[in-house]
């Protein structure tokens, strides 16, 4: 409305008098804003995505402190930051605290066989690398109140962690049951597919974007996600195209989480992705996936069908043609 303000008065002031007439211009050719009241379910979907956003933020805090913490502890723990969160690295943080003047004092012989009981099967290479890695920073000759400080801090991370951790997972199964209520309704909503969308992340979407029959077009939905490519262009200067990011940030997190996975070398965009990557750079490619996805998701909702990845690529003559023959 400002920016229409110069254009029918050419004048870059603000009045009560003028802003009537701006208003009824504008709406004179329909160029307005719908307010959308959502339903109870969609209402409800959007505030669990929140709130699953903010579980899931959380979690990657609180690794990032988890993990200081266990360097000050285990000084020469050699392992990848994802061991510690498989059943072997969690039985050596029940068990042992991840201090490794715990394991040095119970002995080897000792320990092993508290982790076998734990995680029956962890390899005995892995238990040769921890006995390794605890004994080697157990030289350190760190007096025992203070290791027993840096364990007890390591500790109420960890259980700070698994705390966020069943928030998610709860939230979760909220939005799962939720998009199941919403599809009794609304049949035309697309089903989760193996190796394209899971029923998680498809609640996760929907909830962002609202109740897809909303949108008479899919560039009204990539507007509303900020997905639209704004142009700069004037007589011989010719700048760069960038999305607008005028839209809903968490709506484009999720859909980037989503194509993620998609966009490997033998995955549903894994040819069509690395055959931009050979003319723009990775996340101007990953913008592009998303774009396309989002647009099919649309596609999807309005034929009432189940996703098709034979017809992803192919328009409706050719795919008619195709199957005729």
């Amino acid at each position: 409305m400002a920016k229409f303000r110069v254009v029918e008065t050419n004048d870059n002031g603000k009045t009560d008098l003028k802003d009537p007439h701006i208003i009824h211009t504008l709406a004179s050719i329909n160029k307005v804003l719908r307010h959308r009241e959502l339903t109870d379910e969609y209402l409800l979907l959007r505030k669990t995505g929140v709130l699953y956003d903010q579980a899931d933020r959380a979690i990657v805090s609180v690794r990032c402190r988890l993990h200081r913490s266990l360097v000050e502890l285990f000084c020469d723990y050699s392992f990848s930051n994802d061991f510690l969160y498989s059943n072997s690295g969690r039985a050596l943080m029940d068990k042992y605290g991840c201090n490794p003047y715990r394991i040095v004092r119970a002995g080897r012989g000792r320990f092993e066989r508290a982790m076998r009981r734990r995680a029956p099967r962890i390899q005995q290479r892995s238990l040769d690398r921890l006995w390794r890695d605890a004994s080697n920073s157990a030289r350190h000759q760190l007096t025992p109140e203070f290791t027993d400080l840096l364990e007890m801090a390591t500790r109420q991370l960890w259980e700070e962690f698994l705390l966020h951790e069943e928030r998610k997972t709860d939230f979760a199964n909220r939005m799962i049951s939720l998009l199941d209520r919403l599809r009794a309704k609304d049949p035309k909503i697309p089903e989760p597919t193996p190796g394209v969308i899971s029923a998680k992340n498809l609640a996760r979407l929907l909830a962002e974007t609202g109740p897809l029959d909303d949108f008479t077009s899919w560039r009204m939905l990539l507007r509303y996600a900020g997905l639209n490519i704004q142009m700069r262009q004037s007589g011989q200067y010719k700048g760069q195209y960038k999305i607008s990011k005028k839209g809903r940030p968490l709506l484009r997190k999720i859909l980037a989480q989503i194509v993620l996975p998609l966009v490997r070398k033998k995955s549903l965009y894994g040819e069509f992705y690395h055959g931009k990557r050979v003319t723009m750079p990775g996340q101007k490619a990953m913008t592009v996936v998303m774009r396309l996805f989002l647009r099919k998701l649309h596609g999807w909702y309005r034929a009432g069908e189940a996703v098709n990845e034979e017809r992803h690529f192919t328009c409706s003559a050719s795919y008619t043609a195709k199957q005729a023959a």
